[in-house]
């Protein structure tokens, strides 16, 4: 017999006799989104608390029950994204606005990229994507996609320190979410000598790639600082002389593999000559440059990446956006 309980004066059936046992992601989401209800309203009708309600919501985003539409052309309009553009050359920006939960800011950036991305992307794209926390952040908060024509590819060569933000990973967890065809880089990041690199550039499979690389109409990637804590020295990619060396020949970040100066130059030493990564010139012709960073450590990277032009869409935050055009 179905169990009864009463509320208010009127008996109901508990929640294991409805559909939201069933499936309660979906009756949260329903009744949220499309019946108006308020979470506490929904907690009170079955039972629980409110704090699950928002977990069965968020769960509901995450496995694409439900997708919230935000019309992200109004915060590219929003007068500091316009007046950063200006200052920048930036074709695009979007700022996170400095109100908002007590997310990590490049967890809150990642959410902001991963809407623009979704409504950038389409069944033809060839997406270049580089490394990083703030890209593997993205690739979570991606909603699913059903584009089985896109093509994902790794923009560096391959490392085992970043396992959890790995090129390899940041590329199949965004080809899984977009539902298209994931290209790895088969070849190392860093290889013992110039002439290793050479050799391995004229490789078919590796030839290949980089020819893939050249179709690319879109490319996603973070920036780097390089004082302590860079993500660099978790990377597998650098150690600190590296890091030191660079420093000394002037350069303030790092992005998709190049160094740069505070004026946006290239810094090169002798690791680039064992460095695979898309060219500088082929990365500088892809038609949409998206990169997604921001925080109090990045802001001299950031604008410093700004002046050499490796971006022409910037997703940021407000209190960043506000440092750089101080620099």
């Amino acid at each position: 017999m179905a169990k009864r309980i009463e509320r208010g004066g009127a008996a109901e059936r508990a929640p294991e006799d409805t559909q939201f046992a069933l499936d309660p992601v979906l009756t949260a989401a329903w009744l949220y989104y499309e019946e108006g209800l308020k979470q506490d309203e929904i907690a009170s009708r079955f039972g629980i608390s409110r704090a699950s309600v928002f977990n069965l919501l968020q769960k509901a985003r995450d496995e694409g029950v439900v997708s919230v539409s935000l019309d992200i052309d109004r915060i590219r309009a929003l007068r500091l994204a316009r007046t950063l553009s200006e200052a920048t050359g930036l074709a695009e920006c979007y700022i996170v606005p400095a109100e908002g939960n007590d997310r990590p800011v490049a967890e809150r950036i990642a959410g902001l990229g991963a809407r623009l991305l979704e409504r950038r992307i389409t069944a033809d794209s060839v997406l270049g994507v580089a490394w990083g926390r703030t890209v593997m952040a993205l690739s979570q908060a991606l909603a699913s996609l059903n584009l089985p024509s896109t093509t994902i590819a790794q923009i560096t060569g391959s490392a085992i320190g970043t396992y959890d933000f790995s090129p390899e990973l940041c590329t199949s967890n965004i080809a899984l979410k977009v539902g298209g065809r994931c290209v790895n880089m088969l070849a190392p990041g860093i290889v013992s000598s110039a002439e290793m690199k050479q050799r391995l550039m004229v490789e078919p499979i590796v030839a290949q790639h980089f020819a893939l690389l050249r179709a690319c109409d879109i490319t996603l990637f973070g920036v780097t600082d390089l004082g302590e804590g860079t993500s660099l020295m978790h990377s597998g990619f650098m150690t600190e002389p590296t890091l030191a060396d660079y420093r000394a020949h002037g350069a303030v970040g790092f992005v998709s593999g190049y160094f740069f100066d505070q004026a946006g130059r290239p810094v090169l030493t002798g690791l680039d000559d064992r460095h695979l990564s898309m060219p500088r010139e082929d990365f500088l012709a892809v038609p949409t440059r998206i990169c997604v960073g921001g925080g109090p450590s990045k802001v001299e990277a950031i604008a410093a990446m700004l002046r050499g032009g490796y971006a022409n869409v910037l997703v940021t935050d407000e209190t960043t956006a506000r440092a750089v055009l101080a620099a």
